[in-house]
């Protein structure tokens, strides 16, 4: 999701990633081409947080409220100074890996369960 603020490019990023064996996505807070905070894995509700230094000197905090649900359309909230700036969803990346990852895993324990030689006369 990206919105704009001021001058600057705010956008909150999902991605499924092999840090948690593709089974729980990863967040990350960007302004313009600067990462600001990254976090994810197996938890509802991941907050993203982050500093913005604008031309007078100023800092303004940034926080990005994200909630998902096994990465499923995760919705994010971002407010910055305690002001919601925008509100929507995060489109995340690589949605096929957690399929993928359960899919070989089942397939792993239906090997081992059946065992070699019942393998070894099918192939």
């Amino acid at each position: 999701m990206e919105t704009k603020w001021n001058e600057y490019d705010i956008s909150v990023r999902g991605n499924w990633t092999i840090r948690w064996l593709f089974l729980a996505p990863d967040y990350e807070l960007w302004v313009g081409e600067t990462q600001l905070d990254r976090k994810g894995g197996p938890r509802m509700s991941p907050k993203l947080e982050g500093l913005i230094e604008d031309k007078d000197g100023t800092l303004h905090h940034v926080v990005a409220d994200v909630v998902s649900l096994i990465g499923f359309n995760p919705s994010v909230q971002i407010s910055v100074e305690g002001e919601v700036v925008a509100s929507g969803n995060v489109r995340v990346q690589n949605f096929l890996n957690p399929f993928l990852v359960i899919f070989i895993l089942i397939a792993t324990a239906v090997m081992f369960y059946v065992g070699p030689t019942v393998i070894r006369s099918i192939i």
